[in-house]
Parts: structure tokens; sequence; C-alpha cells
């Protein structure tokens, strides 16, 4: 399949993005690279001046300032290239050059930050009031805040050279995860598949039970050979969040890293509260699965399989498109049109090609047009879903670049799902409103409670188990494989329900998930889902009375960017993320759903 696949130099110029906005030829990028270069070499000379006068101060930001622009735009387009064919050798020089650029230029700054927060409190506080920083008031604070948890600046270079070992945990598991783990093969009609990390998502979605089965139980017995090697892999990684914690002066890991969005622990433990207490609402509709697929007991390789068959929504990229502007519409006409512009005017690179990154994302820097990577296959719904999700990455990003300065227009993970899944959920809603057809509305409907059970339940149970085996690390227990499966399985038992038959390998799962090397990430996709059923419910609600200040509110929150905290920038659009209401009410509405589906049977 993949040798059919057109090469990139064959791709039709407007089913490419426009990268010649960012630079019309190589001579152009050499000319930033080299004042990038030349800046690097002399950023040392801003050493001992940051606390001479705010006017200095000033000027010394600005300098770095524009350099970080053109820096991230090298960085955007080197990358951007890279993606549109991974085996071009040039690209991917592009891409090595800037990555040691870029590493350079942080080692010749690193003394920025220290000698900041050495400046006497009397004399930063006059700075900070001094009309001359306006501008940079937000970017200092942000970086102010973490004068408690900042070492000497002999102490940070040291932490700075051992940066590279903090990964090698991660490292190792991803390269034995990605490389080195052989599934073997499975055989269907047949004919032998391999057994992949892709291909193992689609057999567990197999209507063909034995299909599922045989794919499961194959899967984790390669993990269960590497068990031992795996626990080891992910309890050094808690010994160096611990590590980390502990140096810096913090309570522990999980407000260490909820720490830099000021997020409060109670917004984590609320999050799980709501969750548990919805958890029957979970269970109801696995005994529904059940009872559709006619099976006696329902398995952790059934959880997948579908429920509404031979339903096929066809929809060229154009077409798509079109259902955008359609379902948007409660957005209003400024964003639709901005949004209909881009899209229609080169954004997206939209299908692939050989050597093309897969998947789909949304990128660009402060100077660019937001640009959207996708494989968009016509024959597939998912694509059109896909589309509105990074669309809504890329008018974020539109709106914060075009209202805020390059200081602090960026926006925090804790707000990004919160645009994208907002704008999956107008799609959903315009669908289901212009479908009559039965079975469309039961595959649309299943498939928007399949996403809250991936997004909400799920990565709230993740979100658990960290919490429960940092904490038991924390008070001195180790991190042993025993007590990972034991954790994990615990919590398989208490968010899947009595009726749902565990294998033994399938507390196993704890020990392949990436993001478990991310610590205390996962329950930001718990909570951005909720705050958007939250936001687009209202938004709706709103539009049908002819109110418009909830659509109003939520484009001031698209518009904010990094200008306030991530729960300031929620309050803005009509969310109070430290309120359990808002995870509770998106809970209901899945419980809602659930009962909705039972009924179009």
């Amino acid at each position: 399949m993949k040798d059919k696949l057109i090469l990139r130099k064959n791709v039709k110029t407007e089913d490419t993005w426009n990268l010649s906005l960012l630079y019309k030829n190589d001579n152009e990028f050499e000319s930033d690279f080299k004042k990038m270069e030349e800046f690097s070499k002399e950023a040392k000379k801003f050493k001992g001046n940051l606390s001479k006068s705010a006017n200095e101060l000033k000027n010394i930001l600005d300098s770095i300032m524009k350099a970080s622009i053109i820096l991230e735009k090298l960085g955007s387009y080197a990358f951007l290239k890279q993606t549109e064919d991974l085996t071009n050798n040039d690209s991917n020089i592009k891409v090595a050059r800037f990555s040691k650029l870029s590493s350079e230029l942080s080692a010749n700054l690193s003394y920025f930050e220290p000698e900041l927060m050495n400046i006497e409190d009397k004399k930063m506080n006059e700075f900070l009031k001094d009309e001359a920083l306006k501008e940079y008031l937000i970017y200092l604070k942000r970086i102010l805040k973490y004068k408690p948890h900042t070492l000497s600046e002999k102490e940070e270079r040291i932490l700075a050279l051992q940066g590279e070992l903090s990964s090698t945990a991660s490292n190792v598991f991803d390269t034995l995860n990605d490389a080195d783990l052989d599934f073997g093969e499975i055989k269907i009609n047949n004919k032998k598949t391999p057994l992949t990390h892709a291909t193992f998502s689609s057999f567990q979605q197999s209507e063909n039970r034995s299909i599922r089965k045989e794919s499961y139980n194959q899967f984790y017995k390669e993990y269960d050979k590497h068990k031992n090697t795996l626990a080891e892999l992910y309890a050094s990684q808690i010994k160096q969040d611990i590590f980390s914690a502990k140096i810096r002066n913090y309570k522990s890991v999980r407000e260490m890293e909820l720490f830099g969005d000021d997020i409060p622990i109670s917004v984590y433990d609320s999050l799980i509260e709501s969750v548990h207490k919805a958890l029957p609402s979970l269970h109801n509709y696995y005994k529904y699965c059940q009872k559709k697929l006619r099976i006696k007991d329902f398995r952790q390789y059934d959880k997948y399989a579908p429920i509404v068959k031979n339903v096929k929504i066809k929809n060229t990229f154009n077409e798509a498109v079109k259902i955008l502007g359609k379902a948007f519409e409660p957005l209003g006409e400024e964003y639709v049109s901005i949004l209909l512009k881009g899209l229609n005017s080169r954004w997206v690179d939209k299908y692939e090609n050989k050597g093309k990154t897969s998947g789909a994302f949304s990128a660009g820097c402060y100077v660019s047009e937001p640009y959207i990577l996708m494989n968009f296959r016509d024959e597939s719904i998912e694509s059109v879903f896909t589309l509105a999700h990074e669309a809504g990455h890329s008018m974020h990003s539109y709106y914060s670049r075009k209202n805020n300065p390059y200081q602090h227009h960026n926006y925090t993970i804790f707000e990004a799902e919160v645009a994208s899944t907002f704008n999956e959920k107008l799609l959903f809603n315009y669908l289901m409103q212009n479908e009559s057809k039965k079975e469309v509305k039961k595959f649309l409907l299943n498939k928007d409670i399949n996403g809250f059970v991936a997004t909400v339940f799920r990565q709230t149970m993740f979100a658990e188990f960290e919490h429960i085996i940092h904490k038991e690390a924390e008070e001195g227990n180790p991190t042993t494989l025993e007590l990972i499966r034991k954790v994990y399985k615990d919590l398989l038992k208490k968010y899947f329900g009595k009726n749902s038959v565990l294998e033994e390998t399938s507390d196993l799962e704890a020990l392949r998930i990436p993001h478990f090397y991310r610590s205390f990430y996962v329950y930001k996709y718990a909570t951005g889902m909720s705050a958007a059923v939250a936001l687009s419910n209202g938004v709706l609600e709103g539009n049908k009375k002819s109110d418009y200040t909830n659509r109003d509110n939520y484009l001031k929150f698209l518009k904010s960017g990094g200008s306030r905290t991530p729960i300031e920038n929620l309050k803005v659009a009509g969310v109070d993320m430290t309120k359990p209401e808002v995870v509770e009410s998106a809970l209901k509405l899945f419980a809602k759903e659930v009962e909705e589906l039972k009924k179009l049977n």
C-alpha cells in the first residue's frame, strides 16, 4: 500500500500548504539563520545589565523577543518542511541545524532567568511599576513566580548539564515500545497481517470477536515478556520526578507539574471525585454494549467493538469544509469567514503522500497563518472530525496571535483541548440535527459516547493511577511491578464495573502508556473536554434565544492567549474549572446520550 502512495513532488500545489508565506526560498531562510547565529554569539553581552534600569531591561527584552520571533519562524519552517516528507534529506538537515542553533542560543542566554531573579525585591518591584516595562509585566511575573523553586546559577548549570539524562527512561521506553517489541502477525481470512500499535487499534474495533480476542492476548503477551524491564523504566521515571520536585522545593511531584499552569490541586482531585460518582453511567453503557454484542461476558477486548455496523459516510475535503462552515455558524460570521478563507487558501496540507508524517496537527508561528497537516480520507467521517478539531486549534492560535504581543500570545495545553473539542461538539450537533437516517444518528451518537469514554473516563483513570503511584513512592514505598499491577488492576475493576471481565494481562496496560512519562499531564484531556461540552452547550442555547453573550465570551477566551492564568481565561469564556459543576454537567450529558442511544434501538 505504501509503495502506491504519491511522491511529494507529484502532489498538486492546491492540495499543499503554502509555506512560501514563511520563506519564498532557501536564500531567505539562510539569511534569517545567519542573523540568529550572529545574535547567539552576541547574546552574552546582556549579562550583568539586567538590573541597571527599567529602560535597559526593556531594551534587552525587546532584542530577545525580536530574535525569538525569527527563531520560531525558522523552527516552524524547518519542522513543517520535514513533515511533508520525512525522507527528504535537505529538510532533515534543516531541522538538525535549527536544533543545534536553538540549543546554542539557549545556552548563551542561560544566565538570563537566574540573573533576573537575583535582582533585589525592592528594585524589581520598582521595575514592575515602571511604564517602560508595561508590555512585559505578564512575562516577567511568569518568570519571577519560579523564584522560590530556582537554584543558584551554578546549581542550575549543573542541572542543565544533566538535562539529557533526565529523559533517559522516557527515551528507552520509546525505543523499546516503538522499535524493539515484536507483536508478530494475526491470521485473517487465511492472510497474515502484522500486529503493530496501529493495527492493534483496528483489530480491537473488528466485528469479529475472535480477531479482537487473539490480537488482545497476543499484544499483551509481548508486554508480559518485558514486564520487569518496563516496570523498572517507569520506576526510574518516578524517581527522576521526585528528585526534580525535591531539589526545586515542591511539596510533591503533582504540585510541581500543576504549578506552571497555576492549577489548584483541588481541580485534579475534584475531577476524579466527580468521575467516581458518574461511574454507574459508564457501567450502564457497557451493559448496553454487552447486550448489543450478544455476548455472555464483557471483556477488555470488547470495549471498542462496533455496536452500530455498516454505516458509511463519505465526504470529499471540499465537502468537509462546507460542512464545517455550516456547523460553526453559532460562532458568528467573522469566525466562519476567517476559517473558510484559510481552509480554501492553503492553510492545509490535505492528503497522504509517501514519507509524510502520519496523523494530524495544527502548527505555525507568531508571524504566520496557522498550518494544518491532514491525511484526509474521503471515506472516513473521522477525517471531518479531525479537520474540525485541528481547525479549533488553528483558530485559537490565529486569535491569540492577532490580539497579543509575542511574549504572552501562547496559551497553555490546559486550554488548548477546549477549543479543538468545542469544534467537534458543534460538528456533532450539526450532523445530528441534519440527519434523518436512524442508523446514521445511532452511529454518530455512539461515536460521541466512545469519544467521551476515551477522553474523560479513561484519562481520569490514568490521572488517578499517576497520583496513587507517585504518592506511594513519595511515602517511601518502592515502585515494584507488583505494586504497579495491583494499583492498575484495582482501577480497572472500579472503572469498568463488576460485569467486565479482566484478562490476566489486562493490568499490563499500565506499562504501555507513553503519557506516563510526562507526569500529571493526562488530566488536561478530561478537564478540556468537560469545559468544551459546557461552553458549546452554552453557546448553542444562547443562540437559540438570540442572546450572543456566551458566544462573545467564548471568542474573548480565544483572543486571550496567555494574558491570564488558564483558570482565569476559562472564566472569561464562562466556566470556572475550580467548581465541580463543569465536569458534573458534562458527565450528565454523557448519561443522557447513553439513554438516547438506547431509545434509537
